[in-house]
């Protein structure tokens, strides 16, 4: 079995930060951002900003300090459940029509919970599920045949 490892992606990614990716903007900006955990702690610690409202930190930070804190021979797989990176990856990378990609930000911006209180909350177990279903095998295709 073939495994796309931290090492390819980062060499695939590392050229892309000033990408624009309008969906990705559009989607976090309406608040679909990790609250807590994985990258949301590191940026804290590492004193950058975290702000749904700003896109903050950014996704491509977030694809670079994950990479950077694992071996580069590291597997990286569809254990990777964070919506908001895999959609980034895909959009800047072309790996799912943008149409596709529209359609589903769509669907989870209008998902949203606005009944408690200022943050939307939004169903991130189904619409991380859904991101990865439609868009880790075209990544995968993209970052092995590039």
């Amino acid at each position: 079995m073939i495994r796309m490892t931290t090492g390819q992606v980062k060499e695939f990614f590392c050229d892309k930060e000033n990408v624009p990716c309008p969906l990705t903007e559009r989607l976090v900006k309406a608040g679909y951002q990790q609250i807590s955990g994985g990258y949301i702690d590191r940026a804290r610690w590492r004193n950058v900003k975290v702000s749904y409202k700003e896109n903050s930190p950014s996704q491509y930070w977030h694809l670079m300090t994950y990479c950077d804190s694992r071996r580069s021979d590291h597997p990286f797989t569809k254990s990777i459940t964070c919506g908001e990176l895999v959609f980034w990856m895909a959009e800047v990378s072309g790996a799912v029509e943008k149409e596709q990609l529209e359609r589903l930000a769509n669907h989870i911006v209008e998902s949203a919970d606005l009944s408690r209180g200022v943050r939307p909350i939004y169903d991130r177990k189904k619409w991380n599920r859904e991101i990865q279903d439609l868009c880790f095998d075209g990544l995968f295709e993209k970052v092995m045949n590039e």
